[in-house]
């Protein structure tokens, strides 16, 4: 959870940034990557806390292992899904509010069965302990981009 503290810190001192665009490194802007990051976190600790800890079934998934095992997730080989894409106008006040809102969405995992789950469309039922992880690495890759960015 700290490093997950940490990281939700860098990503709000970007937000002044955050009309930046680098397309050497991505064709999206330093926004976007917020915005992205904080929609996963946000969408992610929502379905976990609406789940049946009950149906959860964990089955290997080796997707899964490798992107856990090494704590990253390898840049330009999979699009983000439409549900977390930016529906709307990416500005900073929209950024702010993502984030405290990713704020409270997180300490709300510290009250879950661990056997909360969410549906991820490569990894398969990802559960509590694996979502502070998922979180983390997920969250590093788009911090990765934007310091990238940045240079």
């Amino acid at each position: 959870m700290e490093k997950i503290a940490k990281q939700l810190a860098e990503l709000s001192a970007n937000i002044a940034l955050f009309e930046r665009q680098n397309a050497a490194v991505s064709n999206a802007s330093i926004g976007w990557q917020i915005d992205h990051s904080l929609r996963v976190m946000n969408q992610v600790v929502a379905a976990l806390i609406r789940s049946n800890p009950d149906e959860y079934k964990p089955k290997f998934n080796w997707r899964k292992t490798y992107v856990f095992l090494t704590k990253r997730i390898p840049r330009g080989k999979v699009k983000a899904p439409k549900g977390i894409l930016p529906t709307e106008e990416i500005t900073e006040s929209s950024l702010h509010s993502a984030i405290e809102l990713a704020k409270e969405n997180i300490l709300l995992l510290g009250n879950c069965n661990p056997n909360h789950f969410f549906e991820h469309p490569f990894f398969g039922q990802v559960n509590v302990r694996e979502t502070y992880v998922f979180i983390e690495v997920h969250t590093e890759h788009h911090l990765k981009i934007i310091r990238d960015m940045c240079k």
